[in-house]
């Protein structure tokens, strides 16, 4: 008896320990599913690279995340990417650091359908950020939808509340 129970506690003790074998499911969308949701994909990794960019004012790989015709669309403002890397400068000009507390949640969504542009996929987050001046700061979350297109963002919008950040910016 003792035997037995050594040989099962040594082939379970294997088998917790192998490796575990991950196997590929398709997903099979009902015909009258007009969009689902991804939390994982290159175009969500695609979106974080961006935001990392954003943080460090690497203007080259922030633009490099983007086509070259993307447009943005920040708190109703409509601007161009050249437009937008712009704001790098000015952050610096005005003495404003921040930082990327978080980027959750974030998902994409694939539609089944295109819309005018062209667009199928968007990818939806919320970021968290704290912005610096001095001693002062301020914490903004900001919801932000990427229009995805080819590997590129294509449109971007993003809302947050601008009164504390102008207000920040502002202090001598």
């Amino acid at each position: 008896m003792k035997k037995f129970i050594l040989a099962c506690l040594v082939v379970s003790t294997i088998i917790a320990c192998s490796p575990k074998t991950e196997t590929a499911s398709t997903f099979a969308a009902p015909a009258d599913l007009n969009s689902y949701n991804l939390d994982s994909s290159a175009n969500i990794d695609l979106v974080k690279k961006m935001i990392v960019a954003f943080e460090a004012m690497d203007s080259a790989t922030y633009r490099a995340c983007y086509a070259d015709t993307a447009k943005f669309h920040d708190n109703g403002k409509d601007m161009t990417l050249d437009q937008n890397i712009g704001n790098f400068s000015y952050f610096k000009s005005s003495g404003l650091t921040f930082k990327v507390v978080s980027i959750e949640p974030i998902w994409e969504i694939v539609n089944k359908e295109t819309d005018k542009n062209g667009i199928t996929n968007y990818v939806m987050s919320f970021q968290t950020m704290v912005f610096k001046k001095g001693e002062k700061e301020v914490k903004l979350i900001m919801s932000v939808v990427n229009g995805m297109k080819d590997g590129k963002i294509v449109e971007e919008w993003g809302l947050y509340d601008t009164k504390p950040l102008m207000d920040l910016m502002n202090q001598k």
